[in-house]
């Protein structure tokens, strides 16, 4: 038979007082719990996250994409919740902590699809860094290795405002 479980421990009102007559005072308030993420799945969780980010709620997308990639680390869609997070560091002009999260993409989702975005958003950071050699070299791995992708002629056009 098991036993029931505790009462929970009444709480002093603000007029109570212990065995000596001094004021006893109520336990600090329970910090405050992120929300659960119990029960989504991993596609509800990107959207909302994703639907955060085109709301320009910057903190909240990118609570939305950690909580995800921490939840589902291993799911298909990874690489483009980091990337979302290197884009909400790039809408906000956060150029080096855009870089880093774009530098995270390329190097733990090597097969990732987010991987040429990865590096032709990384190139544009460095350039608006005014690092236009490593820019270069980002747009040119673009051409390089991803020439059929989407970003193709967008890191051609920028390479070619290097020069």
């Amino acid at each position: 038979v098991a036993t029931p479980p505790a009462p929970p421990a009444p709480v002093p009102g603000p007029d109570a007082v212990d065995q000596t007559g001094a004021p006893v005072q109520a336990p600090p308030p329970a910090p405050a719990t992120p929300p659960s993420t119990a029960g989504l799945s991993p596609t509800r969780m990107f959207d909302t996250a994703r639907a955060d980010y085109a709301a320009g709620q910057w903190s909240l997308a990118l609570t939305g994409f950690d909580a995800f990639l921490k939840t589902f680390p291993r799911s298909e869609m990874a690489d483009d919740a980091q990337f979302f997070i290197g884009e909400t560091y790039f809408a906000q002009n956060r150029w080096m902590d855009a870089i880093t999260a774009y530098n995270q993409v390329i190097q733990n989702y090597p097969t990732g699809n987010a991987v040429p975005d990865a590096y032709y958003k990384r190139g544009s950071a460095y350039l608006e860094q005014g690092l236009k050699e490593q820019a270069r070299a980002d747009f040119q791995m673009v051409l390089k290795n991803f020439a059929d992708s989407t970003v193709a002629p967008l890191a051609k056009a920028k390479l070619d405002g290097i020069k």
